[in-house]
């Protein structure tokens, strides 16, 4: 025991003892000291990230730029900058087939900013949203709310469809000045419907035509010179007979609509869309025809945000009736559904006797649109 005293009074009188000790402490304190100097600085840093565009097509890239400034004096050494990418999308090469943690570590010297570019494939058609990000230093947690949010619209590639929404053009090229009526093509002869032009009618048939035993004024229908308005009317009913499964049947749909709505807008058309989908607080999504950056962006918006679980109990064959008085009776009307039933052929048979021109994609062959009813 004695000689264990010894030994523990000579180091402690060695001067290499408290050298040691001093180190430690000295490095303890230094430690403590950039702990508490690095959570100042994590409170004064500041985070921003944006995406390169605002919606990309499937199968499309995108880029994140995430941006980092150190406001203070203070050096910031691998920060962990964790935010959370919603399933659907492939980060940087990673596939996330569920609510996935991405990790981005930073080295900021004072005063300065650095950024970070991830690539970002969609590989479904969603609404995607990116919440807050977070910097966890020991026991303390840094949150910055730097929400943002980007579409991706549905897959037009491969659709199997080859039809274009300019059914009425008289020419192989688009003229300039849009006509509405050519009256040197006359297409054939309808009954007369409210608001048809007294120029249009002709007195000779209608003289000679009996509908009940009553004489009926007939309008002669012209073939349009240049009319590119077209509303595509997406059906997402659910139906039990459906050979295809209710998810696939929506998402084939949307791709049919979206192909259709890219075919117009590329020929200069005035496009529409409308779905007896519920969005928001309504039962169903109606957006006139119309054109313009704002308006394409709008109905691309609409196709990402449809989902198949959303309340689909709105009837198809009341939308159509709704939309139908608001069209002018040379729109082409491009309804895309899984089945229709007799209510609905009723329908589609009284609007195309008033002028109107529906054109059906059934859903169930995958095959090429069906005009005839």
């Amino acid at each position: 025991m004695s000689s264990f005293f010894e030994f523990l009074l000579e180091i402690l009188l060695s001067p290499w003892f408290w050298c040691a000790l001093g180190v430690l402490c000295l490095g303890g304190l230094l430690l403590l000291v950039y702990r508490r100097g690095k959570q100042w600085a994590l409170a004064q840093m500041r985070y921003a990230r944006s995406f390169s565009i605002d919606g990309i097509f499937v199968g499309e890239t995108i880029e994140m730029t995430e941006i980092v400034r150190n406001s203070v004096w203070f050096p910031l050494f691998s920060i962990s900058v964790e935010f959370f990418v919603p399933a659907g999308l492939t980060v940087d090469g990673l596939k996330c087939s569920e609510m996935t943690k991405v990790t981005s570590i930073f080295w900021i010297p004072p005063y300065s900013t650095v950024s970070k570019k991830h690539v970002i494939v969609a590989d479904r058609r969603d609404h995607y949203r990116f919440n807050t990000a977070t910097v966890t230093y020991r026991s303390c947690d840094f949150e910055f709310s730097d929400e943002l949010d980007f579409y991706a619209y549905p897959n037009i590639y491969n659709t199997g469809l080859s039809i274009s929404p300019k059914l009425n053009d008289t020419a192989d090229t688009l003229a300039k000045k849009k006509y509405i009526e050519d009256p040197f093509f006359v297409s054939g002869i309808a009954p007369y419907y409210f608001g048809a032009p007294m120029r249009s009618v002709n007195f000779k048939v209608s003289a000679r035509f009996l509908a009940g035993g009553i004489r009926q004024l007939m309008c002669n229908r012209y073939d349009s010179s240049q009319n590119l308005d077209s509303m595509i009317l997406l059906d997402v009913s659910a139906v039990s007979q459906a050979r295809l499964h209710d998810e696939e049947r929506v998402e084939l749909g949307l791709r049919y609509a979206c192909f259709l709505f890219c075919e117009a807008v590329k020929h200069g058309a005035n496009v529409g869309f409308s779905s007896n989908c519920a969005q928001g607080s309504s039962q169903y999504i109606d957006i006139p025809c119309g054109s313009g950056e704002r308006h394409t962006k709008r109905i691309l918006e609409a196709f990402a945000e449809i989902t198949w679980y959303s309340k689909r109990d709105y009837s198809v064959t009341a939308l159509l009736q709704r939309i139908l008085p608001t069209l002018d009776h040379m729109t082409d009307l491009f309804l895309i559904t899984a089945s229709v039933d007799d209510e609905l052929a009723k329908v589609i048979n009284q609007a195309e006797q008033f002028g109107y021109a529906i054109h059906i994609i059934m859903l169930e062959t995958r095959g090429p649109y069906e005009d005839a009813i």
